[in-house]
């Protein structure tokens, strides 16, 4: 503690030293010279002629309730200003540049249309005659709106997608919302019954996936919403089996077929999360049509289509069984 006071006494008598020589004095008469020359230079700079980049803010007044945009006015246009200093650090700082349009006063048939000569003149009375400037973006506006409701349509996936191997689609892509909402002329609104997708394509999937998707675009349409989420769901495929009973068919009158054995065996794959009562079953047929001769000791056994919803590689473990005819004694 004793060492630490005795260096702060130190130092406070080299500062009065300091200051006796008048070097102080000598550093506040500098920083007050730069501030000084900093504030002149300034005042100069925004009195000079200079060149800014701008973002003129869109505004368009007294659209009614009833009115839909097609095509969504541009929120801003970019403008080039040339003017001086303390004008453009206002514009860009202090206060930003609007530009507003009335709906009645530019909008007919349905378009609103605001001119190349109309857009400069409305910029030019929002920077003065003294500034000059050149719109760098689009140099006029053409929006086409709608006052017929919207119209609900159906959404078709245009998908194209394989799985990997052990893999498999359980069930069509589904999107996130099955209809959408359609805005233009009644006209158009009559010849469209559904809007399709972005064409999908995916290849070797594993897993489910979700993906977001814009919808195809129709000319003069406004489409709410314009891009929706698709899920291809994919599952790891399970092996099971299952014994069916033996449909014998065109067995002629007077005569029965039985066989040996009365079941068969039925091996598929499945997804894993298909519960087996979920389907309908299988039907293993044996036709006596196939029969070729009184020799014949076996029957053809085959899988009737269509197969069960969501089964692959279904397959019998044999493709016959034994049989015997009996005919029916007739009665004399």
């Amino acid at each position: 503690m004793a060492a630490a006071g005795k260096g702060f006494k130190g130092l406070s008598e080299r500062w009065k030293n300091w200051r006796k020589t008048g070097r102080l004095h000598d550093l506040s008469l500098f920083a007050v010279f730069v501030v000084i020359a900093g504030v002149f230079w300034t005042v100069m700079a925004l009195n000079d002629t200079v060149s800014a980049d701008l973002d003129v803010r869109i505004d368009i007044t007294g659209v009614p309730d009833t009115v839909t945009f097609i095509n969504d006015p541009p929120s801003v246009i970019h403008v080039t200003v040339r003017d001086r200093g303390a004008s453009l650090a206002r514009r860009k700082f202090m206060q930003t540049p609007v530009l507003h349009f009335s709906f009645a006063e530019y909008a007919s048939d349905g378009y609103l249309r605001v001119s190349q000569s109309a857009l400069t003149s409305h910029v030019r009375a929002l920077f003065g005659s003294n500034a000059s400037f050149n719109i760098t973006s689009a140099d006029s506006i053409s929006l086409m709106y709608t006052s017929a409701p919207a119209k609900t349509v159906p959404v078709k996936i245009n998908a194209d997608v394989t799985t990997a191997l052990g893999k498999v689609l359980n069930g069509k892509p589904r999107a996130s919302v099955r209809e959408i909402k359609i805005y233009s002329s009644r006209d158009i609104l009559d010849t469209i019954f559904y809007v399709n997708t972005a064409k999908i394509v995916r290849r070797g999937l594993t897993d489910p996936v979700t993906l977001q998707v814009k919808l195809c675009p129709i000319k003069g349409v406004k489409m709410v919403p314009s891009t929706i989420d698709v899920t291809i769901p994919v599952e790891p495929l399970e092996n099971r089996r299952t014994a069916v009973d033996i449909s014998v068919v065109n067995v002629p009158k007077g005569e029965s077929l039985v066989l040996f054995p009365a079941k068969a065996e039925v091996s598929y794959l499945v997804p894993m999360s298909m519960r087996d009562d979920s389907r309908a079953p299988f039907r293993v047929i044996a036709d006596y049509a196939s029969l070729n001769s009184a020799a014949d000791t076996h029957i053809r056994l085959r899988l009737a289509s269509p197969l069960p919803a969501g089964v692959a590689d279904a397959q019998l473990e044999q493709d016959s069984v034994e049989f015997t005819i009996i005919r029916q004694n007739k009665t004399p």
